[in-house]
């Protein structure tokens, strides 16, 4: 009987450990999964800010930005914006001047995401900042990126 009931223990503890352990997996995979997405995202918005002539600053806020750079050499008009009425929001992409856009990431946690710098009284720096949301926590993704062909 002692040996039933300390078998029954001993099951109970490795089945709590095993759901534990499949608990911290899930978690570490939203991570990963956010992080990613958030690089990504911070990758392609800065290489297009890169290449960009000019930001459309009557159309662009903290949440939306328009611009014209490069694709292969073809000239593109880009817009990012934000989405969502709460969090989590998405950043969206459009390389068709905003008609079309696609989501690129999905959990940001903040929607006020552009900030755009004149130097000069040439618009030629743009900071972004990706609030990014897992479960667990958020954290903060910034870059400054300089327009070259400003």
């Amino acid at each position: 009987m002692v040996t039933f009931a300390l078998l029954g223990v001993i099951a109970t503890a490795v089945l709590s450990l095993t759901i534990q352990a499949f608990g911290d997996a899930a978690t570490i995979v939203d991570r990963r999964d956010v992080f990613a997405d958030g690089r990504v995202a911070l990758d392609r918005l800065s290489k297009q800010l890169r290449q960009a002539e000019s930001i459309d600053t009557a159309w662009s806020t903290t949440q939306r930005i328009r611009f014209e750079a490069y694709i292969d050499g073809v000239p593109t008009t880009f817009a990012w914006q934000v989405a969502g009425a709460a969090a989590p929001y998405s950043l969206q992409e459009s390389r068709d001047g905003g008609t079309t856009f696609s989501t690129v990431v999905s959990s940001l946690a903040d929607a006020d995401v552009f900030t755009v710098t004149q130097h000069g009284g040439v618009v030629d720096q743009v900071t972004l900042s990706l609030d990014l949301a897992t479960e667990t926590s958020d954290v903060l993704l910034t870059s400054d990126i300089f327009l070259r062909n400003a």
